[in-house]
């Protein structure tokens, strides 16, 4: 690498050093490693003077682009767990799912046997529009042949994804038709959406879930309460399962639709930033129905401030297992490059004063992130949750409970996680895929049948598992080596319900899994009867 190549990257290098400190630094025309004064430049000086070593000495070549990546990266290790370094093409792929939207062809897919099958076309996408249908294998793209090879998702999404405009050729194997289909697609702006799914669980009983805080969470929300109020709804379950987090701002106001006027939702701090209040503002859609928030250990972040703001305030029931317990606020800095830097910058506290930060030792990520794998590993055994709470980390909610902070939002209703008691055959068929694939199959061999169904809604009244596709499905199984005894009872019912939310995903869209996977959802069914305590 010469000088003039290398010197773009130590400027960048430099920046970001500045930005990690707290001040600018700007190269000096004069000299390949000078910089401006500043009473704090000493580092940057140091390290320029160590790349012109490296650079002019060291006995091989070296690739400075990976060595700053890493650089950076393990510098920003050394404050905290949460502020971090994003490359170009991170930091890309994370926005792009946050800022609700991408730019591709638009197709929903699994890849199953080592090729891309097709779930379902995107509604109003380039796909739908060119013709692909549920059930489609992607065998070429751009006439390089991909089915049959070792794939996975990264390569997928590098090869179907790209700018808005630009076309993709693809080779499509379709039941039933010998030949390859060409299809010739042009991407464009596909949406994603941070609302799974909503719908009614009863004549009065809403439940939204959501699966992260991107740009649109908000307006994804409140359509879901208007929709939810228009059916009747007057008690919603929040499902905040898995949920990791996202913007602040959409996080407050979410929070800002269940909470009255002039509530605290949340405050931020720091040493650099003064305190930061978050009222609730008027017209919150569901400030009086009753209210269950469901987390769990994946909840962080954005789903903690909703849940702790709910709990503090006395309007909700929070019910599941403790979060994550990620209580810092990040500051994104965007570079030259395309690349990011997340800087800690303050600490977020919900309306009763509790940071929900977990303990960590700084420069030591690594631990602070087993620690949390190793606390998921107890409650797999059955295991009590339990922490510590030391009277420094008692806080009062605003009718005078008590709750505690110092790692995570505690549930006020406890469901510990385990295995589920399921036979040794209803875990493998699912570990393994084989009910999935069996289902996915069974759509796309004998889809004709379906074709006396007018949508979704009528097959869900209509369709029911018989005995002999429930009996063929073990056949299925038993040959892809799952030969234990096949369950009865209620374990045999709930599998019979699985292959039909399998099927009426694979037939219609996500709503229709959702609608018959909550019935045997463990968690909800044993949140469902908390509404009776609720005043």
């Amino acid at each position: 690498m010469n000088n003039r190549a290398r010197t773009p990257l130590i400027i960048a290098i430099s920046l970001i050093i500045g930005i990690v400190l707290g001040y600018y630094i700007i190269p000096s025309k004069e000299s390949k490693s000078t910089f401006v004064s500043s009473s704090k430049t000493a580092l940057a000086q140091k390290f320029a003077y160590i790349m012109d070593l490296i650079e002019d000495d060291y006995v091989d070549e070296v690739d400075f682009d990976s060595i700053s990546d890493n650089f950076i990266l393990s510098f920003l290790q050394q404050l905290d767990p949460h502020s971090t370094y994003l490359t170009t093409s991170q930091f890309k792929k994370e926005q792009e799912s946050l800022d609700g939207g991408f730019e591709g062809i638009g197709v929903q897919y699994r890849i199953i046997d080592d090729t891309i099958a097709v779930i379902q076309p995107v509604k109003g996408g380039p796909s739908q529009k060119a013709g692909i249908m549920a059930g489609d294998r992607i065998v070429t793209i751009n006439d390089t042949l991909w089915a049959g090879k070792k794939i996975d998702n990264d390569d997928v999404m590098r090869l179907l994804k790209g700018e808005k405009g630009s076309k993709v050729k693809l080779g499509i194997k379709r039941q039933g038709i010998s030949k390859l289909i060409p299809y010739v697609i042009s991407r464009d702006i596909i949406p994603t959406y941070s609302v799974d799914y909503f719908g009614m669980i009863d004549s009065k009983t809403g439940y939204i879930r959501l699966s992260q805080f991107s740009q649109t969470t908000s307006e994804e929300v409140n359509r879901a309460l208007n929709d939810l109020l228009r059916r009747g709804m007057k008690q919603l379950v929040f499902d905040l399962r898995g949920n990791g987090g996202g913007y602040l701002e959409q996080a407050y106001k979410v929070a800002d639709e269940f909470l009255p006027v002039g509530d605290l939702i949340v405050y931020t701090k720091g040493r650099k930033r003064d305190r930061n209040d978050l009222f609730a503002t008027r017209g919150g859609m569901f400030e009086k129905g009753k209210l269950i928030i469901l987390i769990d250990e994946l909840s962080a972040s954005a789903s903690e401030i909703v849940s702790g703001a709910m709990q503090d305030n006395d309007r909700a029931m929070i019910i599941g297992r403790r979060t994550f317990g990620k209580g810092l606020v990040q500051e994104q800095k965007l570079l030259p490059d395309g690349s990011a830097v997340r800087i800690t910058v303050s600490r977020y506290y919900t309306p009763s004063g509790r940071c929900i930060q977990r303990p960590y030792i700084t420069g030591n990520p690594d631990q602070y992130f087993e620690d949390f794998i190793n606390r998921y590993a107890t409650m797999s055994k059955g295991d009590k949750d339990t922490i510590a709470h030391p009277d420094s980390l008692k806080f009062k909610t605003k009718k005078g409970r008590f709750v505690y902070g110092g790692g995570g939002i505690e549930p006020d209703i406890e469901l510990p996680y385990y295995n589920y008691k399921k036979s040794e055959f209803y875990s493998q068929i699912l570990r393994k895929g084989l009910l999935y694939k069996y289902c996915f199959d069974y759509v796309d061999k004998h889809r004709s049948l379906f074709k006396k169904y007018s949508d979704g809604d009528d097959f869900m009244k209509k369709f029911n598992i018989e005995q002999g596709m429930f009996d063929s499905m073990i056949e299925y199984a038993n040959k892809n080596g799952v030969k234990q005894e096949a369950p009865k009872g209620r374990e045999k019912s709930e599998i019979m319900l699985l292959m039909k939310a399998y099927i009426a995903q694979s037939l219609y869209e996500d709503k229709y899994y959702y609608s018959i996977f909550l019935k045997i959802d463990d968690d909800l069914q044993k949140a469902l009867p908390y509404f009776g305590y609720i005043n």
